[in-house]
């Protein structure tokens, strides 16, 4: 994992911690220096997460400090990104504001940054960026279901585990399953029993490709039946087993390959995926 920071010394030594080596924690010495890494991250290596704390040395530069990231987030989001705050007036404020810049954690410095709960706060933070841009890996399609099996769908993704099977995805929408596949087909979408697969594989990824979970761990986080099973459907989605899986792809190229099998196969479509 390579996290992009801007955070005090404190805040810093948790989250190295947290994730020693082979994780990059790169901390940047000024917010200037965060945000021009930001709009050139092309040229830089591609970090997985952006966790920061505008108020480190001045909290009351904290405001001007958003200010600038909101114009950095406008034209080049970073990706997943995290807050780490103080439990004060400022830092409240600050945290509100972040959630409302698309902050996928916050953190409380001193209240829930021990290695285990920053490892899981990181982990969800890259999961659900991961399922966001998964989704739009398919274009206008989840546009085109009702409300309710888009919801079912947003659901999935975050939370594979809570949706394990196309009875529980067809009950979450208010749906049946033949309702729910004949909307799906609709939309140009592969079918429910795909998503399911496709959504666990994507979170068992993300979850092997930080380092700190393995095969049996991130099996049951995502609802697998067994380290065998999960095994099973990565190598049947991608044709790479866990043990390269991580190593073999980027988090880009693998989002891209299972997006494609998001799609449902048209005759003579050789870029959509099978069917599950």
């Amino acid at each position: 994992m390579f996290a992009l920071c801007h955070l005090s010394s404190l805040s810093l030594a948790h989250l190295q911690r947290a994730f020693p080596s082979p994780h990059v924690v790169a901390n940047t010495t000024s917010w200037d220096v965060l945000l021009t890494r930001l709009a050139r991250r092309a040229d830089q290596p591609a970090h997985d997460i952006v966790i920061v704390d505008p108020c480190v040395a001045d909290e009351r530069g904290a405001a001007h400090r958003l200010r600038a990231l909101a114009d950095a987030l406008g034209t080049a989001p970073p990706g997943a990104l995290i807050g780490y705050v103080a439990v004060t007036a400022t830092g409240i404020r600050t945290a509100q504001e972040l959630s409302r810049l698309g902050a996928r954690e916050i953190i409380i410095r001193g209240v829930d940054d021990t290695p285990s709960a920053l490892a899981a706060a990181v982990n969800r933070a890259i999961t659900a960026h991961s399922a966001d841009r998964l989704v739009s890996g398919v274009g206008g399609a989840f546009g085109m279901l009702p409300v309710g099996v888009s919801g079912a769908l947003e659901l999935l993704f975050r939370r594979p585990d809570r949706l394990r099977s196309v009875s529980d995805l067809a009950a979450a929408a208010n749906t049946t399953r033949r309702s729910l596949d004949r909307w799906l087909a609709r939309a140009g979408l592969a079918p429910a029993r795909t998503l399911l697969a496709c959504a666990r594989a994507n979170a068992a990824f993300h979850l092997l490709a930080s380092g700190r979970v393995g095969r049996s761990q991130a099996a049951a986080l995502v609802g697998y039946a067994s380290p065998r099973s999960l095994a099973r459907e990565l190598q049947a989605l991608t044709g790479r087993s866990p043990a390269v899986l991580a190593t073999a792809l980027s988090r880009e190229v693998f989002v891209a390959e299972i997006s494609r099998l998001l799609r449902r196969a048209q005759a003579g479509d050789s870029n959509a995926g099978p069917s599950y």
